[in-house]
């Protein structure tokens, strides 16, 4: 199984590159982060494209900031999104989604940045990554 990860910082503006990445590269499962758009969003942008391709999808967005998604050819089963007992800043944000593809578990992750050491960012990213840490265990 081919599984790829990346980071496109707005799907919206990368989908010029993303689609004909998908065609050459041909993964099975592509994690997406920081895709900026709600699931319907999302959907209304990409659904035909990747259906066409074969993929299935799975979203876990919000407009302008975030987002994160799962796009698998090898099945899509049991998607989770976010984290049990996520923290916010303040509130939970679209940073996390999960499923089983061909029974393997695949998360797609978007940390939150930390920024200084001593600054509530810092803090939160450290909770962040317990409930991460808690929920692969």
């Amino acid at each position: 199984m081919r599984v790829a990860t990346w980071n496109v910082n707005s799907v919206k503006q990368r989908v010029s590159r993303l689609l004909p990445w998908l065609d050459e590269r041909q993964p099975d499962v592509v994690c997406l982060q920081e895709i900026k758009l709600t699931r319907e969003a999302f959907t209304e942008l990409l659904g035909t494209e990747l259906t066409t391709r074969g993929y299935e999808f799975a979203v876990h967005g919000q407009p302008q900031w975030n987002g994160v998604a799962i796009l698998s050819r090898a099945g899509l089963d049991d998607v989770r999104t976010g984290l049990p007992d996520e923290p916010g800043f303040p509130a939970p944000e679209a940073r996390a989604v999960s499923a089983s593809c061909a029974g393997i578990r695949v998360h797609s992750v978007y940390v939150p940045n930390g920024r200084t050491p001593d600054s509530d960012h810092y803090r939160y990213k450290l909770a962040w990554l317990a409930a991460l840490r808690d929920a692969v265990a």
